[in-house]
């Protein structure tokens, strides 16, 4: 996964990764059974993750975020804990390498 370079790539990553969560939230909902584990343990983490990622979106948007301040992005350490459960986990880690160095060109 490439890094992103500018703010309208960070946002394409950021809506990447947002369409991604929503599609195994619709998923997890069509297909899995309530006491399916496999879908009830991590459908939690999925919808947090999904909120912040519009959270951040917004942020940018309105110019509220500061990127390449050194610091991560605070989705990333619940993402981490699950990682092997995400399997766009390595979208994540570019939004977070970008959201902490700040856009290389």
């Amino acid at each position: 996964m490439t890094i992103p370079r500018t703010q309208d790539e960070f946002l394409d990553h950021v809506d990447q990764a947002i369409f991604e969560l929503e599609d195994i939230i619709m998923c997890a909902q069509d297909e899995g059974d309530p006491e399916d584990h496999e879908f009830s343990d991590i459908m939690p983490v999925y919808e947090h993750l999904s909120k912040e990622l519009k959270q951040l979106h917004a942020n940018v948007m309105q110019g509220q975020h500061a990127i390449g301040q050194g610091k991560d992005l605070p989705l990333m350490f619940v993402a981490a804990k699950w990682k092997e459960r995400i399997p766009f986990y390595d979208l994540l880690t570019a939004l977070n390498q970008a959201y902490k160095t700040g856009f290389q060109v």
